[in-house]
């Protein structure tokens, strides 16, 4: 009996080792096809990348003008304006409420800051696209510390110092002088 055991054995591992090589063989061709479909993508965006150098170059503000800030952000940029403007006016007095226009017309002041308000928040909307791809650019910033900030300042005020000394002595040499002529 031990002998009609050992061949079921035998095919059993074999059966399990083929099993093996197959799983290894599809891996294997898994791997190279997702190493070419890898090459392809990268072939791709790069194309990609030198057709827009070569199509924009120096338009790529324009491009990106169009792609991302559409008419919609600019009527509403020119909307903000219009109404800053008007409640500027309000609160400057250059522009009048009547006075039976309800609750306004006795607070025109309270309108115009209503309308100053709405329009900085809608100007901050509007432009927000404009500054949104600079954000990640601050992240990259490394500023000085305290004392290299503090040398710096105090060599900026000095220069400042001397220079604005130097004008004022050759703004008297100067007027001294014209002084004797006439």
């Amino acid at each position: 009996m031990a002998k009609k055991n050992e061949p079921t054995t035998t095919l059993a591992e074999e059966e399990v080792v083929t099993e093996e090589v197959v799983k290894e063989d599809d891996s294997q061709k898994e791997a190279g096809t997702t190493k070419n479909e890898v090459e392809a993508k990268i072939r791709k965006q790069i194309e990609k990348k030198q057709e827009k150098d070569t199509t924009f170059g120096i338009y790529r503000i324009g491009q990106y003008l169009k792609e991302e800030h559409k008419w919609e952000n600019w009527l509403f940029l020119a909307i903000s304006i219009i109404t800053m403007v008007l409640g500027g006016l309000l609160l400057n007095g250059a522009l009048i409420v009547r006075s039976d226009f309800p609750f306004f017309g006795e607070h025109p002041d309270v309108l115009g800051w209503i309308l100053f308000g709405f329009a900085g928040v809608g100007l901050l909307y509007a432009l927000y696209p404009f500054f949104k791809p600079a954000f990640p650019e601050f992240k990259k910033i490394t500023w000085l510390s305290l004392p290299n900030f503090i040398g710096n300042s105090i060599r900026t005020f000095l220069f400042i110092g001397v220079f604005t000394g130097l004008f004022i002595l050759y703004d008297s040499f100067i007027t001294e002088l014209l002084a004797l002529i006439f």
